[in-house]
Formats: structure tokens, C-alpha cells, sequence
């Protein structure tokens, strides 16, 4: 068959799924086996899937409508390890994605039928991602949070908060627009980083946060270079002994480079010239919750 990829579904609806691509006559599920390279106790499951086209894409994303909210966590695995979120794209998105992971199939796959329209979902019944909670919303406090806590600066936005929250579990709090008088004006609601590229309303910043470690995305315009592999930010943080693994494996998914991997001891640099350093956090009462403590 022409395509193939690999789903990454939570183990308490792969058979769900399964029986949903089974349903699409030009695709069939080849392998189901225990997720790969997120941890040795991940709750996913990979569906290595085969399709002649790609109607099966349009087939998740109903069962996903099926489904209700909150939305599944099915992600596309790329060849180089990422993860593309079904609940953070749509059809299009998803099926140019796997397009643009096996430019080989458009080269020597007869194209037959493709000037045909394809029965896509409609955009207005497309799965749209969640208004995700920004609690910070006071620009007195963003003020304060932006001198206080580290800056990673870089021209894009969107990759570096999918790296962080992938790799770190760093979430973002708020975004927000720098004013010519130095003052931020909070972004509300739902925030789409390519229309506000396209429509020139970018945020300057983006304020990430897990448990007490805070870290602050600062927009670079894309003429200026950045200082990359040259005064790096240093960050220490601690973490679970078991988050530690977690992470651990990660960043050997991402190729990051590792400096340190001793028992106990983390060093990386991620790509945005920031070398962390994870130490186990040392328990008073009671084990700490698998999140990084700053």
C-alpha cells in the first residue's frame, strides 16, 4: 500500500480505534504493540496502520466527533519521533503532515484520481483544538513574571511550546503582546499562532510554566540571529527519579544532546541553547507528583 504510519492512541481505546480504521475499505491496521520511546510505563498504544489513500485520516476524526470530548490523545508519529496532536490539527494538517513525512509516495506512486475532490469534514465540523485556561491574565503580573523568570528567545513560538510541553511538561499560562510603551497586552481566548502570522498579531511572549519552574518564550524577529551554540542558558531544576527516565527518553527521541546521564543526574541542551540540569528532588513528607519542581 501507498502510505504507511503510525498512530500512538491511549491503550483504553485502541481496539476503538482499531475497529474504526477497519472500517475504511483501502486501509488495515498491520501491527498494534506497546507505544515505543515516551517511557517503559506510557499508557499508549502504536497502530502501525498500511492505506491506499488517505480517507482513513477523515475516519478518525469522526470517530474522534464519535467519541465527545474531551478528545483523545491520537497522535501521528513522525519518522524523526514527533508527535502530531489529532486534537491540535485538523484533516488537512494531519493528512499534509503524513504527506510531508513520505515525499517518496507522490514520486513514484501513480496519482490517479487526485484531481478529484476528496470528502474532507467540513470546517465547521473540523475537531478545533480546546480554549486552553490562561490564568495569567493581570499585565502588572506578566511584567513581573518577565523580569523574574528565564527568557529562551526564538523566532518561532508554537515549536518551542509543543518541544516544552512534550519534553519538560511546560504549559502555557499566557501570551502576550509587547505595547510601543514597553506594557503587555494579555491575549484572550483561543489563539491560532499561523492566522496571527499571517495577520501580523504574533505574541512577543510566551510564559510557560510546571509547578513552581517558570520559563518565558521571547519572540525574536526572524532577521535577527540568535546566539545559538554560543552563551548558552543554564537552568536547574529537580524533578522524580522516575520523571527523570521519563525525560530521559524523551530527549533521546527529540536527538537532543546529552552531556550527562548518570544515576540521579540529567544534562541536555535542547534546540533552543538552553542546558538543563535534572536532579532528583528530595522528598519530605511524601514522594513528590511526577512534575518538575523548580
Amino acid at each position: 500500500m501507498a502510505y504507511r504510519f503510525v498512530l500512538e492512541v491511549p491503550e483504553s481505546v485502541a481496539q476503538e480505534v482499531n475497529t474504526a480504521v477497519g472500517t475504511v475499505p483501502d486501509a488495515q491496521v498491520l501491527v498494534m504493540r506497546n507505544s515505543h520511546g515516551l517511557g517503559f510505563n506510557d499508557p499508549f498504544v502504536n497502530l502501525s496502520i498500511a492505506a491506499h489513500s488517505l480517507a482513513v485520516v477523515e475516519r478518525i476524526y469522526q470517530w474522534m466527533l464519535e467519541y465527545g470530548q474531551p478528545w483523545p490523545d491520537v497522535r501521528l508519529v513522525m519518522h524523526d519521533g514527533r508527535r502530531v496532536s489529532f486534537a491540535k490539527a485538523n484533516v488537512s494538517l494531519i493528512i499534509a503532515a503524513i504527506r510531508r513525512d513520505q515525499p517518496w509516495v507522490d514520486h513514484t506512486m501513480p496519482q490517479i484520481g487526485v484531481h478529484e475532490p476528496k470528502p474532507w469534514l467540513s470546517a465547521a465540523v473540523e475537531v478545533q483544538p480546546e480554549v486552553p485556561t490562561l490564568y495569567l491574565d493581570d499585565p502588572e503580573s506578566l511584567q513581573r513574571r518577565f523580569e523574574t523568570a528565564p527568557k529562551v528567545p526564538v523566532h518561532n513560538l508554537a515549536p518551542a511550546e509543543q518541544y516544552y510541553d512534550e519534553v519538560l511538561d511546560l504549559h502555557v499560562v499566557a501570551r502576550a503582546r509587547r505595547r510601543e510603551d514597553g506594557t503587555f497586552e494579555v491575549i484572550e481566548g483561543y489563539y491560532d499562532p499561523k492566522m496571527a502570522r499571517l495577520h501580523g498579531e504574533e505574541a512577543d511572549v510566551v510564559f510557560l510554566e510546571n509547578g513552581p519552574l517558570q520559563i518565558n518564550l521571547e519572540r525574536v524577529p526572524r532577521g535577527y540571529p540568535l546566539p545559538y551554540a554560543a552563551n548558552p542558558i543554564h537552568l536547574h531544576t529537580t524533578a522524580t527519579p522516575d520523571h527523570i527516565a521519563d525525560v530521559r527518553g524523551r530527549i533521546l527521541v527529540f536527538g537532543n544532546d546529552v552531556l550527562e546521564s548518570e544515576p540521579g543526574t540529567l544534562r541536555f541542551v535542547d534546540p533552543y541553547n538552553v542546558i538543563w540540569t535534572i536532579t532528583p528532588a528530595v522528598a519530605i513528607e511524601a514522594p513528590a507528583p511526577a512534575a518538575l519542581q523548580g
